[in-house]
């Protein structure tokens, strides 16, 4: 009895949350807006992993940036914008 409960909340919830998703969609009117809605859309439901699609060498990157995180060896966002700054007008 408890997984029927269970089960028809869950089915509920996913029918509301879709009905919600396609109301969002329904009202984007832009075509290049609508574009990266469908390309990330297809890529969740296509159960890929972003890291499955990395190289090696790009993992090792990620790696090395989580790392740098945890470590709290990073910077402000105004010093981000401010060194990028800086970057484009070499």
């Amino acid at each position: 009895m408890i997984c029927l409960i269970l089960c028809n909340k869950k089915y509920f919830m996913s029918k509301e949350v879709k009905s919600k998703i396609y109301k969002m969609i329904d009202s984007i009117e832009d075509e290049k807006t609508l574009q990266m809605v469908m390309e990330d859309v297809a890529y969740y439901a296509s159960g890929n992993e972003v890291a499955d699609e990395l190289t090696k060498k790009q993992l090792q990157e990620l790696d090395e940036a989580i790392s740098e995180a945890e470590n709290d060896e990073t910077i402000g966002w105004n010093d981000f914008k401010k060194e990028m700054n800086e970057w484009k007008k070499r």
